[in-house]
């Protein structure tokens, strides 16, 4: 049972944590887990009804996240990265219309590409801020995201892709995108594919500004 004056929890480096359980209801904001490297199941948080920000990072045994249906009304913010076994998305990913920072990856190394994103089409007037985490043989980030109409920023890191993709080139709201470790694109595909109203691109740590036209 959590203190109920806690709205912030933070669980750094508990190797000896294997599950964690909270279906009691409670008024949690904010709750982070990091480098529980043992950590295999998160049971439940159905209780944290009141959630506003999960971030999930560095569990390489995690074999999945919990339902986030309870969430779907509260939660703005989700990070789920370094996750190695996980396979697939937690139930309730497409109820969470109020989402406006997510970031994604890395996840099993057995999946042929990255997990799709159906139902990210209902963050189309919230998400603002989109990260990706691949694998290098990932050759596509997925097409699901050309249905976000507010994105402002499109991060995407690891991936084996050699073009973008025409529907990027369309994204008209992106202002800043950035690709990190993507080895098998150069500077000339980046800037032939990137949307044209973008102020900033970032290619593998160094930085392209692309200056809006008057026009």
């Amino acid at each position: 049972m959590l203190s109920p004056v806690l709205n912030k929890l933070y669980i750094y480096n508990c190797p000896k944590i294997v599950l964690l359980d909270e279906h009691h209801h409670h008024p949690l904001i904010s709750l982070e887990i990091n480098r529980c490297e043992n950590l295999e199941s998160i049971r439940s948080i159905q209780g944290l009804t009141y959630l506003e920000s999960l971030e999930i990072i560095l569990c390489p045994n995690l074999l999945g996240i919990p339902d986030l249906h309870s969430q779907c009304h509260s939660l703005s913010r989700l990070q789920i990265n370094h996750c190695d076994k996980i396979t697939f998305l937690p139930s309730g990913f497409d109820h969470l219309a109020v989402v406006n920072s997510l970031s994604l990856g890395d996840f099993s190394d057995k999946l042929h590409s990255f997990l799709s994103l159906h139902g990210i089409e209902k963050m189309k007037n919230h998400l603002h801020s989109l990260e990706l985490n691949g694998l290098y043989h990932w050759e596509s980030i997925p097409e699901e995201i050309k249905h976000l109409n507010v994105l402002n920023s499109l991060q995407i890191c690891r991936f084996g892709m050699k073009e973008l993709p025409l529907w990027l080139t369309n994204m008209s709201s992106i202002r800043d995108i950035g690709f990190y470790c993507c080895d098998e694109l150069d500077t000339e595909a980046v800037l032939r594919g990137a949307p044209k109203q973008v102020d900033v691109i970032s290619i593998n740590g160094g930085e392209v500004f692309i200056r809006k036209s008057d026009g």
